[in-house]
This record gives C-alpha cells, structure tokens and sequence, in this order.
C-alpha cells in the first residue's frame, strides 16, 4: 500500500491594500464635506436664472433648484417667506442658496458667492 502524503501547505501572505472611502476617492468638489467651488455655484447660478438646462422645480413650492457634485444643491430664495432675503427677492435681486442635507453652505446674491461658515 501506498501512502499519499500532501504536501506540506506553506502559507501564503497576500497584501491587500486599505480600502479607500468614497471621500478620499472622490474628486475635490464631489466629497460630502466639500463645498462646491464659486465658479461652479456661479455657473449653475446662471443657468438657474435665465432657463437652462438641468434646472428642475420642487414639486410642493414650485421653486427651481440646480443639482451640484457632492450632493449639493442650489435653491432660489422663495419670495413668499417673511425675510430679509425673500424681501428682496420680491424686489427683483436674484438671490440662491447652496445646500447639502439642510445646511447652508453659500448664499449668491445677483451673481456674488458668499461662502457661509458651516456650524
């Protein structure tokens, strides 16, 4: 009779490099905690005020907004509020909000990008 013998298992030692999360693998700009640049919110301020493509309206206030990267969105101020803001948007100043999960992260008022201090 023979025998069979195995043979003898060496271990083996696979490097698999640290997964990276969605943040450090995102471009600047497309990270949840980013805020988007001013040239960007610029961009889409335009284009939310004069038509363009990519402007959508909510459905329950009518308002327009524009998507942005990193979730972010872009918010015309709603002129039937009692504010400041809503005062002059009554008035006829274009005035936006940008947005990510219900923090204000930058007001633009007639094309002037205010980045606000995040809380």
């Amino acid at each position: 009779m023979t025998r069979r013998h195995a043979a003898a298992a060496t271990p083996t030692t696979t490097i698999i490099p640290p997964a990276r999360s969605r943040d450090e693998s995102a471009p600047p700009g497309d990270r949840p905690g980013d805020r988007p640049a001013a040239k960007v919110v610029l961009v889409a301020f335009e284009k939310l005020f004069s038509g363009g493509r990519g402007v959508a309206r909510f459905a329950r206030s009518g308002l327009r907004y524009v998507k942005l990267d990193g979730g972010a969105v872009l918010v015309e101020q709603n002129p039937k509020k009692k504010s400041v803001w809503a005062e002059q948007a009554r008035q006829g100043r274009r005035i936006a909000w940008v947005m990510r999960d219900g923090e204000y992260l930058a007001r633009v008022v007639d094309a002037e990008v205010v980045m606000l201090d995040s809380k």
